[in-house]
Formats: C-alpha cells, sequence, structure tokens
C-alpha cells in the first residue's frame, strides 16, 4: 500500500495528499482511487453518516471516521484512535 492510503473494508479508498498525517478531526484533501473500495466508502456514508477507514503509519493502523464529503478531493475526518497494541 502506498504511503497515506486510506483502507476501507480491506481495499484501498485513496490517499492522503497532506504533507502531515491526519490525526485530529478536520477536513483533509485526498486522492480518490477509481475502486470499488472508495465506491463502496461513499455509499457508506450515504446510508449511515460514516465509514469507519484507517491508514498504516510505523506499522500500527490508525483508525478514523469518514463523516462528510464536502467537495471532490476533500474528506471531513473524526474520532482518530490507534489501533492498540498486542503482545508478542
Amino acid at each position: 500500500m502506498a504511503n497515506k492510503t486510506i483502507i476501507f473494508e480491506g481495499g484501498a479508498a485513496g490517499e492522503f495528499l497532506s504533507w502531515g498525517w491526519p490525526n485530529r478531526n478536520g477536513v483533509y484533501k485526498y486522492m480518490p482511487f477509481r475502486s470499488v473500495s472508495h465506491l463502496r466508502l461513499h455509499e457508506r456514508l450515504r446510508q449511515t453518516g460514516s465509514a469507519q477507514c484507517y491508514y498504516e503509519r510505523a506499522g500500527r493502523k490508525v483508525f478514523f471516521s469518514v463523516v462528510a464529503h464536502p467537495k471532490y478531493g476533500r474528506l471531513q475526518l473524526n474520532e482518530f484512535r490507534l489501533e492498540e497494541q498486542t503482545a508478542v
């Protein structure tokens, strides 16, 4: 997967374009992928008002909710949560 790939239901839906990593509530630029995952993300957003996604950073998943699509190439995100580490 690409560096800042947005994952929804196991597939790549897009990639963040911002310089830093999204980590707090706000609107972020992204490049949508022409993929089934991107289509399903927007279907879920229309049906339920939010879609749970994640990206990987330093070997850990960062989960977040997509709550709006204000315009093309922008996603409004909130509810950031870092994946729990498991003992090995």
